[in-house]
């Protein structure tokens, strides 16, 4: 069919907000090519700009409604930001057994006796319901069993269970910690009960505002070869039950598995993640995700953030369900499990009775892996804001990394870009200043005769 017959709609988006939307008039004959010009310019301000061109249809038919998607195209580019380094006061509190570093509004405990963060405090909440652990393992696919590949990776199933702070000969790998000008640094080694035997770091900078700057690092060991998942895997209390993602969407994606997914925001419940197989097994992965958040009923939660990492939030961790061999033999929901990882290994072959994964949809571990992602406790005042000054400019906690914050910002810029118009400048001989103290000071007035008066 010839690509008129079809509405073309462009979409111009902003870190996964839609900025500007345009009809396009296209002739394309099938089999033909043609190139028109996009209808946005080129923005200059930070961030990552998404153009999405789609076909829609014009009318109602048989299987689908006017203005359903049939086919879409994404282009991404970035204007990148100059980082920025959370400054502030931190106190450390060192102890026999324990590192405690304390910020405004938060509290870290590492322990060397557990070997890992115990502890993450959050505007007075406990975030965190297990230590974080370096995890190299899924649930098995169908395809997966298919190819035997629960035996050709099983070290890497022994190696998550089992890795552990202590040496095999005795004794303790002992923690690091570096203090810096702005955030303190601890590490923890990990022995993996791996033949050949192996190691992985897992460490922490912790930042003046909450950030916990997260790094898992693995120098490969050759005869050990790829593993099922390069990731860190978290346990937070199952209140925290949604989960927000900007990322490849809106259902599962893999390596493998990414034609027909389209880069956005999208919200769904964590129990939703969970594919209704027969034979319960890995799913309710997202990849390319730049940022998500779990959070609960209150807008309480944890943010992480990557650079286009994996992202999966289950009921589940990967070996409850490969335990379960239907639905109804999972156990009960505890908490959220939450694996933020470089990449898990594609979930293809080209049948379910033997073909293994395609090589290049496999970890690569000619060199050393390091995987990157802060995370950090919020409240919704993070992404959206509590009132401190009117309008949430700024809120309680006094910082400037809010949602609105940012935007008033941006729309400063824009404005700055803006030319004067001839006779458009007006010299005013009157201003009111409207000041919101002032008003809710006379709306307590008991003279007051509105709607705000007591009783009324």
């Amino acid at each position: 069919m010839n690509t008129n017959q079809f509405d073309c709609v462009a979409v111009l988006e902003k870190d996964g907000k839609e900025l500007a939307r345009k009809q396009l008039e296209t002739d394309v004959a099938p089999l033909g090519k043609k190139t028109y010009p996009l209808p946005f310019e080129v923005q200059t301000l930070s961030g990552e700009y998404v153009i999405t061109v789609a076909f829609l249809l014009k009318e109602d038919t048989v299987w689908a409604k006017r203005g359903h998607e049939v086919a879409f195209g994404q282009g991404v580019y970035k204007v990148e930001r100059t980082a920025q380094i959370p400054k502030g006061e931190l106190e450390i509190v060192k102890s026999t057994h324990n590192i405690g570093i304390h910020g405004d509004g938060f509290k870290v405990m590492f322990s060397y006796l557990n070997g890992g963060l115990v502890s993450y405090v959050y505007g007075g909440k406990e975030m965190i319901k297990a230590i974080p652990k370096p995890n190299f393992w899924r649930a098995p696919t169908d395809n997966d069993y298919g190819n035997l590949m629960p035996m050709r990776y099983g070290q890497w199933k022994l190696a998550s269970l089992y890795l552990s702070h202590k040496k095999p000969e005795g004794g303790m790998y002992e923690p690091k910690l570096e203090v810096k000008e702005h955030s303190a640094v601890v590490s923890f080694t990990y022995h993996l009960p791996t033949t050949p035997q192996a190691e992985c770091e897992l460490s922490y900078e912790v930042f003046a505002d909450g950030t916990i700057e997260t790094v898992l690092s693995y120098e490969p060991v050759k005869e050990l070869g790829d593993m099922p998942e390069f990731g860190v895997i978290f346990k937070f209390d199952a209140d925290y039950n949604q989960v927000t993602w900007y990322g490849m969407g809106p259902e599962e994606t893999y390596v493998d598995r990414n034609k027909g997914a389209k880069l956005g925001i999208y919200q769904n419940k964590v129990e939703e993640n969970m594919a209704k197989y027969l034979v319960p097994q890995e799913c309710g992965n997202k990849t390319g995700v730049r940022w998500a958040k779990v959070t609960d009923r209150k807008g309480r939660g944890m943010l992480f953030k990557g650079d286009k990492m994996e992202f999966s939030a289950l009921p589940y961790t990967p070996h409850e369900i490969e335990n379960a061999a239907h639905p109804f033999e999972l156990p009960n929901v505890h908490y959220t499990v939450v694996r933020a990882s470089m990449q898990q290994m594609g979930v293809g072959g080209d049948d379910s009775w033997g073909a293994k994964t395609h090589p290049e949809y496999l970890l690569d571990v000619s060199q050393k892996k390091n995987l990157n992602f802060p995370l950090r406790g919020f409240n919704q005042s993070i992404l959206g804001a509590f009132e401190k000054f009117h309008g949430a400019v700024i809120d309680h906690y006094g910082g400037d990394d809010t949602r609105v914050f940012q935007e008033v910002c941006e729309v400063g810029k824009w404005l700055e870009q803006l030319e004067e118009m001839a006779g458009s400048l007006t010299h005013a001989q009157v201003a009111v200043i409207y000041d919101w103290e002032n008003r809710w000071a006379f709306e307590r007035n008991p003279l007051w005769c509105g709607s705000h008066q007591p009783g009324k």
